[in-house]
């Protein structure tokens, strides 16, 4: 087996050196994912709150389905490309989509929602339980009683304890330059903190000139189908389901993905 590339020192940037390429790395929410996500909305209401909205990677299929979306981001250059986006949207889906600079820990928005949500392992990125608790508690103040609360994260397994690196390059140029891109990949991981620690290296080519390079760190935990069922416990939520798939599968050690759906109290 060939030796891994040495990573170089792993350091969290945000989400601001991807905004550029994040819908390249990342298409548009759809099939088996986005329908599971319009059933919740139709089963609990239309009016839908997204933590870590990013570029609108969900948020804007969900708007085009009918569903009022409030997204919410601490990213500003993620929230500029979801902006970008909205504006070349019908005006009927634009009035549907609102994006606001926030974050999903803290921030006080002046409305109530029937589902908050928290998708595609975002909910990961949070530093830590504490700030997971903070997530879900001020999610749930948000929501309608009766309401729901609902995270969508991979299954973590014993191979997200392992070191990799990979390098590709991109089928399709940036399109708002035209410069090639490519992506090195360097995967590692945090015993300490249990978390998968990832540097991403994006470079631009003009031919073969490299024109620009940005880097980006995150770093994922690597949490349990108990876990997160405790932390919604503690947040004061019900729990509803806890699903292996978009299917509706029930969860079990295989299952690929973990969607936790709870429920609001009457307060």
């Amino acid at each position: 087996m060939p030796e891994l590339a040495t990573p170089p020192p792993f350091r969290e940037t945000g989400y601001d050196p991807a905004a550029q390429v994040y819908d390249l790395e990342y298409p548009e929410c759809e099939g088996a994912e986005l329908d599971f996500w319009i059933a919740e909305g139709r089963r609990l209401g239309p009016r839908l709150l997204e933590f870590a909205v990013g570029t609108g990677r969900m948020a804007i299929p969900l708007a085009r389905h009918g569903f009022h979306v409030t997204g919410v981001d601490t990213s500003a250059a993620m929230l500029k490309r979801a902006a970008g986006r909205r504006a070349s949207l019908s005006r009927a889906t634009r009035t549907r989509l609102k994006l606001r600079r926030g974050d999903m820990r803290t921030c006080q928005l002046q409305e109530t929602f029937d589902l908050a949500l928290v998708g595609f392992n975002s909910y990961l990125l949070l530093p830590d339980q504490e700030a997971r608790l903070e997530t879900l508690k001020n999610a749930a103040a948000h929501v309608r009683p009766g309401g729901g609360v609902a995270v969508d994260v991979f299954s973590a397994t014993s191979l997200d304890a392992t070191p990799d690196h990979e390098e590709v390059e991109f089928l399709e140029r940036d399109p708002s330059t035209g410069l090639r891109i490519t992506r090195e990949r360097f995967y590692t991981y945090d015993k300490a903190a249990h978390r998968g620690c990832s540097t991403l290296i994006y470079r631009y080519y003009d031919g073969p000139l490299l024109v620009d390079e940005r880097r980006l760190g995150y770093s994922l935990a690597l949490v349990t189908r108990n876990e997160v069922v405790a932390e919604f416990v503690k947040a004061g939520l019900q729990i509803q389901a806890a699903y292996g798939d978009y299917s509706r599968q029930p969860w079990r050690d295989d299952s690929p993905n973990l969607l936790v759906v709870g429920r609001t109290v009457a307060r």
